[in-house]
């Protein structure tokens, strides 16, 4: 029995299931996890080089691979969402043909010109689509989730801020994550900045109908369909996401401007060309009176740029 066969062979054995457990909704685990764990590596460095015999090795590799799964399942869970200094509303209503479902809105006012919403979700489907004429509307359809969402609403002049996150981590292996689905609905009056912080999620944004100043979506493995408009003059993208599917629309009358790092990703960008290594612009980009700049970190990722 060969000692480094066994190692990358149970090594392989462990991410692959993970993977697949979070994939099928069995389990959910934070990706921040496998950074904390980086220390292992010396162990298993030690491991190796122990002068001892190779089934010693190979026990003492199965506690610490052991040991280590059950941190990343179990362990303590990152948070996002910044230290706000505001007293969260729970202002929902219950949907009577979903279990523990949730709605609230957040009226609008004439006065505002400049709106921000940021979204601190774990795992789910999160789409924005629809006009509302509210300033925000939000609904949460879920069968299985015991999860709810509190916000806070910051008026400042012509500016409000609205924060919406989790009101409690996720309980592993309890369905927390089957089946949640967001809805939300702006206003098309406002300048909008979107912010979203979510695990492995699948994303729908049709922000056609929107002024959208800016677009900040940090995620973990999932699908990212984003649609773009013309609303706005300008509009700035950032995007980071890990072993996603991602695909950007883009009004071909927009001049854009992309940086990219897409690490052992495939990627689809007709229509621009390259400027230097990650660096990307399309043809009328000098000359579009609206403007995209995008910044898109993508690894092990499918990425495409499409010019509708």
């Amino acid at each position: 029995m060969k000692f480094k066969n066994v190692f990358w062979g149970l090594i392989l054995i462990i991410i692959g299931t993970l993977l697949i457990g979070r994939n099928t909704g069995v389990i959910d685990f934070d990706w921040y996890n496998f950074v904390r764990l980086w220390p292992v590596i010396f162990i298993l460095w030690g491991i190796s080089v122990l002068p001892i015999r190779e089934i010693a090795k190979v026990v003492l590799l199965v506690i610490v691979l052991t040991g280590s799964t059950w941190f990343v399942i179990d362990g303590p869970r990152s948070s996002f969402f910044h230290n706000f200094e505001y007293t969260f509303s729970d202002n929902d209503t219950d949907v009577t043909q979903y279990k523990n479902s949730q709605k609230f809105t957040v009226p609008y006012d004439t006065a505002v010109q400049n709106a921000m919403v940021s979204l601190d979700a774990a795992a789910g489907s999160f789409r924005i689509d629809e006009p509302s004429d509210d300033l925000l509307s939000f609904s949460q359809l879920n069968n299985e989730s015991n999860s709810k969402y509190k916000y806070s609403v910051d008026t400042n002049n012509d500016q409000t801020n609205i924060r919406i996150k989790e009101d409690k981590d996720v309980v592993f292996f309890d369905g927390d994550n089957k089946h949640k689905k967001v809805d939300i609905k702006l206003n098309t009056n406002p300048v909008w900045s979107i912010y979203l912080d979510a695990g492995a999620s699948a994303v729908d944004f049709d922000l056609r109908p929107f002024k959208v100043e800016k677009l900040d979506i940090d995620g973990g493995a999932g699908s990212f369909k984003i649609t773009l408009g013309d609303k706005n003059p300008e509009t700035h993208v950032k995007l980071d996401a890990g072993a996603s599917s991602i695909t950007l629309k883009i009004p071909q009358t927009a001049g854009c401007d992309l940086r990219l790092s897409a690490i052992l990703s495939g990627k689809n960008i007709n229509g621009f060309r390259k400027i230097s290594s990650g660096h990307y612009q399309t043809d009328n980009y000098d000359t579009a009176k609206q403007k995209i700049s995008m910044n898109v970190d993508a690894a092990v990722s499918s990425f495409t740029v499409i010019r509708y």
